[in-house]
């Protein structure tokens, strides 16, 4: 997610550099198209163990849920505030989905402090409770679960929050100097997507192109020394990671995925010939899908894009990392 002040008139020129070691992959498919005249922006992707994938519209707040036989309805609309409306820095927004054994969990930039914060949502009929506030120089993007926490990325400011599943006063997890934002021409966030791998949180610095890695030390899972994963000439949003460790960056506003290998050396893996436009995320399938890769196209209006908002699944050659 990017800053709309700063985006809106940037001129970016990028050099990508491809190898020859790119994966193989099938055709695209289209699983769900969205309405860019209703400013239907698919910011976020969780999917759960019965083939359903929910997908969160940034700019109206809206929730919407993709059954295994490609059926989407409406699940739950957030108060978020008027699409486009700015405040606390930003415009208000919904961020990252994650889904959980005890639900699925969003975050909410909404413009009222009563409604800011983390969101737990029924995948059953969509009822919504807010869990956790947070201030509002915070501003929630990515959200990841492990063992009855929330971690959250905080973008506005180069932290990570956690909070338990069942709620209550969110803490400061990790404060570093690594996730904050620095100047660039297209107004990249700082912390953004995060996720986990083995024993180490991973969270992707949108506005320096870093990787950044911390693991997790003793039984309360405590932050440990960071270091810089991978550097990349695009900054990465959101990412999702493998079985055998790459990870698979979606690099919105620049129509790409970069696969980031366990060594660190990195590779375009897709582009705009294989359907992107404006990428803002990426999550594995479960269970018999996990060699299924699915890439939301945000196609946020304040960028120069096709107007083709949807959910995209790319079959690869290795499955997705299980534990999510």
């Amino acid at each position: 997610m990017l800053n709309r002040s700063s985006a809106m008139g940037a001129t970016v020129a990028l050099v990508l550099s491809i190898s020859t070691d790119a994966r193989a992959i099938e055709p695209p498919e289209v699983v769900a198209a969205y309405d860019h005249l209703a400013l239907q922006t698919p910011e976020s992707i969780a999917v759960d163990y019965q083939g359903n994938r929910y997908v969160s519209l940034a700019l109206t707040g809206e929730i919407s849920r993709i059954d295994a036989q490609g059926n989407v309805a409406p699940l739950a609309t957030l108060p978020i505030g008027a699409p486009l409306e700015p405040c606390h820095g930003f415009i208000a927004i919904m961020g990252a989905l994650t889904y959980t054994p005890w639900g699925l969990y969003a975050n909410v930039a909404a413009c009222d402090l009563d409604d800011r914060g983390i969101w737990w949502v029924s995948p059953h009929d969509g009822s919504a409770a807010r869990i956790a506030a947070l201030p509002a120089d915070a501003l929630p993007n990515g959200i990841a679960h492990r063992f009855g926490r929330l971690y959250v990325a905080d973008s506005a400011i180069g932290r990570v929050w956690r909070v338990p599943v069942f709620g209550g006063e969110p803490e400061v997890w990790v404060d570093d100097p690594l996730l904050d934002a620095v100047p660039n021409p297209f107004g990249a966030p700082g912390s953004n997507g995060l996720q986990f791998y083995g024993n180490e949180l991973y969270v992707a610095n949108s506005s320096t192109g870093d990787i950044v890695a911390f693991p997790l030390e003793g039984w309360s899972d405590e932050p440990g020394a960071a270091r810089v994963h991978a550097t990349l000439d695009q900054g990465c949003d959101d990412f999702a990671f493998d079985l055998h460790g790459t990870l698979y960056c979606t690099t919105d506003p620049f129509n790409t995925v970069v696969a980031v290998h366990p060594d660190g050396h990195s590779e375009v893996l897709l582009t705009a010939d294989d359907g992107l436009d404006g990428p803002t995320a990426a999550a594995s399938g479960r269970l018999g899908d996990r060699f299924g890769l699915y890439v939301s196209n945000a196609a946020f209006p304040f960028f120069p894009n096709d107007g083709t908002p949807s959910l995209l699944r790319f079959e690869l050659d290795v499955p997705g990392y299980p534990f999510r």
